[in-house]
């Protein structure tokens, strides 16, 4: 995906300041699980908001997974898989 734009985003804006977060690295592999439903493998800098990733947060994040597939999206599920450390 290469380098993603991320407001904060709306659900935490009461306790986090407006701005601009930049992010770097981003891979996404997918598989689809139904008509409707696909299964998305995220990897990407610590402090990316995956939940608005996938749906673009009205335009808060961008690229969004919403954007690219041209409809609207959600996440129904999420689970961390792995923490990498780069040393």
């Amino acid at each position: 995906v290469g380098v993603i734009g991320q407001r904060t985003p709306r659900r935490v804006l009461a306790r986090r300041p407006d701005r601009l977060r930049r992010r770097r690295g981003c891979t996404l592999t997918w598989r689809q699980l139904g008509p409707r439903d696909i299964q998305i493998d995220v990897r990407t800098q610590a402090g990316t908001y995956i939940k608005e990733l996938i749906t673009g947060d009205d335009g808060r994040t961008r690229p969004s997974v919403a954007e690219v597939l041209e409809t609207p999206a959600e996440c129904a599920e999420l689970d961390v898989l792995a923490i990498h450390i780069d040393e």
